[in-house]
């Protein structure tokens, strides 16, 4: 067989037209087809979401419900000026409980979702039982507060006798145009 310019021609389009195809007919198409099945899938995501919100029968009801429940959280956190009085409750509660409060410092308040924090490093000393007491009648607040690093310490004069040292924080809403309150 005999390899010419016609041979050489015919064999550079026998190899031309495979990449000529790839590029303008393969190429576009997975293009196409890669959107296609993103779509089919954002669609069906969708589908999901649509199916779970047809198994809350009465959505009303269940909105209805979770206002309520944020208004229940709502009521429970006091306003700025309220935290003193919150702070004198603390305060009574410790000595009703036949504890000495060594020190009370209040720190900055932190923002934290919706609400401020006001964190207040707490000192005090006695009897474990009444502790003990203060800590359960702290849970029975009708307010939101949170006990975070608390260190006790067993005091070696006398049996039972303890010293804590502890950030008691208590949660409450800003105030429009201020940062909360200062002690």
């Amino acid at each position: 067989m005999r390899f010419g310019l016609r041979e050489l021609i015919f064999f550079m389009v026998l190899i031309g037209l495979p990449i000529c195809a790839y590029f303008f007919a393969f190429k576009p198409m997975n293009e196409t087809k890669k959107a296609v099945i993103a779509e089919c899938k954002a669609k069906e995501n969708r589908l999901k979401k649509l199916e779970l919100a047809r198994h809350i029968e009465n959505l009303g009801d269940e909105i209805d419900k979770l206002s309520q429940a944020i208004a229940l959280f709502e009521d429970r956190l006091p306003e700025a000026k309220e935290v003193e009085v919150i702070l004198r409750e603390v305060w009574q509660l410790a000595t009703r409980r036949g504890l000495n409060s060594r020190s009370v410092r209040t720190e900055e308040p932190e923002q934290c979702a919706g609400c401020l924090e006001l964190p207040i490093a707490m000192e005090m000393n006695g009897n474990f039982d009444g502790f003990y007491s203060f800590l359960l009648d702290l849970e029975k607040l009708p307010r939101i507060t949170r006990i975070h690093q608390m260190e006790l310490n067993k005091l070696t004069d006398e049996e039972g006798h303890m010293e804590a040292r502890f950030t008691l924080s208590i949660f409450f809403e800003p105030q429009t145009g201020q940062g909360g309150p200062k002690a």
